[in-house]
């Protein structure tokens, strides 16, 4: 399931200009890294990579991306009514802002000597000017800046199924690209040291000219940082004077706020548990809550939130605590618990807790005679009995390949094919099926005198299209929930199991499921049967005893589980 990822367009302005400054740092970072090797390679590097960053069409593109992603992070600063966010929120905003500040010295003593004064800015020229004295700026400058783009990508990519599986790749990535950059950065400015001569590009005047604009640049947005500061200060002043409303929280306290604040900023300035995993950037569903009185007076959704309601198919009086801004008393309830957002957030990579359409075969085994031998014994033997069979019969179900959905008394529920083709699936429940017919044959073998008479099997299977899904309770985490499948071919194979009394067999199989396995079982008897709730009757195929079912020899299931 592809969980919305757009937000609002200024979540996605910001996401998309983002994007071109990360690439830029990262190929930036890349071509540093190449110090390791040699200053030449390193030359090599940045004459193609120039071609793009120093063209007018890229220039415009960088500085346009750049200016746009600090005035939406500006922005975000200001529109903010709290700042009780997340860690990786503030490390994330903190050092978005504070990277100009690194920023305006780096480029004014490199891109600015090339284009007030012609100074060729080569790594000759910059590793010359930059090491030791500049080696904290540029090692403080790198990590705010990488700091920063990780936290924005992470916090995009966590909302993708996939991301869980390449999650360590991305961290170690992260961790090993700039200390490889910093690491070439280092190592070749001492080599250049060593091994060449500088000449001095400046006159007295020149140099005083960068060093002024290096001093105004720096004190100058450093006074607009603190103006920043003084807005906030104030606004939150003004805010004591506007028009309060009543929040009122299910079970929870009930809250006059002023007007313009979120419902999920509400809950965080008043430490109300309220779940989050965006981070209150409309691309999850986590912080959704029920309106229970006022919805008529409240604004009505935006694009970007009635993509995610859609998306999980919401009532009508749910909405996105982060996005609502109520504009009247308001009585909401919290949906999803916020003390396990942990778990709410790995169940965002499990295809399963959200349930997925995929096409597998389902097995229905249920053991005969089994109810009259209980009646007969005392309890302890009735339960070892039943265990002994059933540890076999998961252990066999395991070992072709399938997943044991649920025991229900003596019987037993399986799926096979889970995230595999549906080919494999069918032969591994025919195998399956075989398996657990000699097993039987055992345990009969091995209780002997003990019972009147030998225990026997049903078996039913059928293939098709199910939902498979996480089912249980609330309260318990989704690894704890165990995946069990929903509709018509559950039915039809519980159908087929039943039947097998009827038929005298032990087992049924449906001819799809055959088809789907490529098995041809010549001589066994083929019928219809008629599943409730199924307009057209079920072409199954008669197993007598499946011990004796024929398997090709060149089907290696296990093999073929393996490499699944």
């Amino acid at each position: 399931m592809n969980l919305p990822a757009s937000g609002t367009f200024a979540q996605s302005l910001r996401l998309a200009t983002g994007m071109i400054l990360f690439a830029y740092v990262i190929t930036h970072l890349g071509n540093h890294a190449l110090g390791l090797i040699d200053i030449d390679t390193m030359q090599a590097a940045r004459k193609y990579r120039l071609l793009v960053t120093r063209s007018w069409p890229g220039q415009a593109v960088l500085i346009g991306a750049f200016l746009i992603h600090l005035a939406l992070g500006v922005y975000k600063f200001l529109e903010r009514r709290t700042l009780r966010i997340s860690a990786p929120e503030i490390i994330q905003l903190t050092f978005g802002l504070f990277i100009p500040l690194l920023l305006a010295r780096h480029v004014l003593g490199l891109r600015g000597a090339n284009l007030f004064f012609d100074v060729d800015d080569n790594y000759y020229y910059a590793l010359w000017i930059m090491w030791p004295a500049e080696g904290l700026w540029q090692a403080g400058l790198i990590l705010l800046a990488w700091v920063h783009c990780w936290i924005g990508l992470f916090h995009w990519l966590r909302l993708k199924p996939w991301f869980v599986r390449a999650r360590p790749w991305f961290i170690g990535f992260a961790v090993l690209w700039p200390v490889l950059a910093y690491a070439g950065f280092v190592m070749a400015a001492r080599v250049v040291q060593l091994e060449t001569e500088f000449d001095y590009p400046f006159t007295d005047d020149q140099y005083a000219f960068l060093d002024r604009a290096m001093k105004i640049a720096l004190y100058g947005y450093a006074a607009f940082l603190a103006l920043l500061v003084v807005v906030r200060l104030a606004r939150a002043g003004l805010e004591r004077l506007r028009p309060r409303i009543a929040v009122a929280y299910a079970g929870g306290p009930v809250l006059m706020v002023p007007l313009g604040y979120s419902l999920l900023e509400v809950s965080r300035l008043h430490d109300v548990p309220h779940a989050s995993i965006c981070g209150g950037r409309a691309r999850c569903s986590t912080c959704r809550v029920r309106v229970l009185e006022g919805l008529d007076k409240q604004p009505q959704a935006g694009a970007a939130e009635r993509r995610v309601l859609d998306r999980i198919g919401a009532a009508a009086n749910v909405r996105l605590a982060c996005q609502l801004r109520p504009a009247a008393d308001i009585s909401v309830a919290t949906l999803l618990p916020a003390h396990r957002t942990w778990f709410l957030e790995s169940a965002l990579y499990d295809k399963y807790y959200w349930g997925v359409e995929e096409a597998v075969t389902i097995m229905f085994c249920d053991l005969r005679g089994f109810t009259a031998l209980s009646e007969k014994r005392l309890p302890f033997d009735t339960v070892f009995i039943l265990n002994q069979y059933l540890s076999r019969i998961a252990e066999v179900i395991e070992d072709a390949g399938g997943y044991v959905d649920k025991f229900i008394g003596d019987a037993v529920m399986a799926i096979f094919g889970i995230g595999s083709p549906v080919e494999l699936g069918a032969r591994q429940s025919l195998a399956a099926a075989k398996a657990i017919a000699g097993v039987l044959e055992g345990l009969n073998a091995s209780l002997g005198d003990d019972i009147p008479e030998p225990l026997d099997v049903a078996m039913g299977i059928d293939t098709g299209t199910v939902i498979l899904g996480r089912i249980g309770s609330a309260e318990k985490e989704h690894a704890g929930r165990h995946i069990t499948a929903l509709g018509d071919i559950v039915n039809s194979a519980s159908r087929l199991e039943v039947s097998c009394r009827e038929y005298g067999v032990q087992l049924l199989v449906s001819k799809r499921t055959a088809d789907a396995a490529g098995f041809a079982m010549p001589g066994a008897a083929t019928n219809t049967i008629q599943v409730k709730g199924r307009k057209a009757p079920l072409e199954v195929i008669e197993i007598p005893r499946a011990v004796a079912l024929s398997i090709p020899a060149d089907t290696d299931i296990r093999s073929q589980v393996d490499q699944s």
